[in-house]
C-alpha cells in the first residue's frame, strides 16, 4: 500500500538529506510531513531495502518512545515499511536554528535531560531538530539516528554535539546558551549525574585535541 496514494495530495519537497527526503503533504485533510528514505544505488538492492525498512520502523518506534516519556514529538500518522516512508504531523512554528533565545535553550536542556534519564540518545542534537511551535512548546524532531543506551559516553556525545553547535553558530551568546542548556538539563537529571556527564564531555574534548595534535601535549 503506497502512502502517496492514501494521502491523496501532492508532495512538495522541503529538504533533501543524506539519508531521507522531507516533503510537505496532507494526510486526510491534515497538514503533514512525509519522510522518505530513497534507494541508494551504491548498495546491493536487497540489503539497501532492508536497511531503509529497518531505519524507517526504528525511527517511528523512537518517536513513540520519546513521546511516552513526555517529549513533544510529531504525531506519526502512518508508517509504510515497503515504501520506507513515515507520514507525520506538520509542526507549525520556528526552528531554533533560525530563532534562538536563552529561554528556548533552557527548554532544550530540559528535553535532553528527560531523554537521557530514560536512556534515549538522540544522536543528532542540533538546533535544527527543535521547533518552537505556534503554541509556544518545544517539539523535538528527527529521531532517525536515536537509540537506547545507559552509557555515560553516549550521553556525553549528545551534549558535546549541542555545545559545538552553540560555539560555532551562536558565538555571541555561546557561553550563556550552553550554561542555560545545562541548567535545564540539570533540573531534570540532578547535579550529580549532570556533573558526571560534563566530566565525560571534557574527556571527549581532550581526546579530540590529543588526536588533532598527534599526541603532543
Amino acid at each position: 500500500m503506497n502512502i502517496m496514494i492514501l494521502a491523496s495530495s501532492p508532495h512538495v519537497l522541503l529538504s533533501k538529506g543524506a539519508e531521507a527526503d522531507i516533503y510537505r503533504t496532507r494526510w486526510y485533510g491534515n497538514k503533514a510531513v512525509s519522510k522518505v528514505r530513497p534507494e541508494k544505488s551504491y548498495r546491493q538492492k536487497t540489503l539497501d531495502f532492508e536497511i531503509r525498512r529497518h531505519r524507517t520502523i526504528h525511527e517511528a518506534t523512537m518517536l513513540s518512545s520519546a513521546k511516552d516519556i513526555g517529549i513533544r514529538t510529531p504525531f506519526v500518522y502512518f508508517v509504510d515499511p515497503v515504501a520506507t516512508e513515515i507520514v507525520m504531523e506538520y509542526i507549525e512554528g520556528v526552528s531554533l536554528k533560525e530563532k534562538i533565545t536563552l529561554d528556548l535553550v533552557l527548554k532544550m536542556g530540559k528535553c535532553t535531560g528527560l531523554l537521557h534519564i530514560n536512556n534515549i540518545i538522540h544522536n543528532d542534537l542540533t538546533t535544527s531538530n527543535f521547533i518552537n511551535s505556534k503554541y509556544d512548546e518545544i517539539v523535538m524532531l528527527d529521531f532517525g539516528l536515536a537509540f537506547f543506551s545507559e552509557r555515560l559516553e553516549d550521553k556525553a556525545v549528545d551534549i558535546r554535539l549541542v555545545k559545538g553547535v552553540f560555539y560555532s553558530s551562536y558565538v555571541s551568546i555561546c557561553v550563556d546558551a550552553f550554561s542555560e542548556f545545562i541548567a535545564g538539563y540539570m533540573s531534570i537529571t540532578g547535579e550529580e549525574k549532570t556533573q558526571a556527564t560534563l566530566r565525560k564531555v571534557l574527556e571527549i574534548e581532550r581526546r579530540g585535541r590529543y588526536t588533532r595534535t598527534g599526541g603532543v601535549g
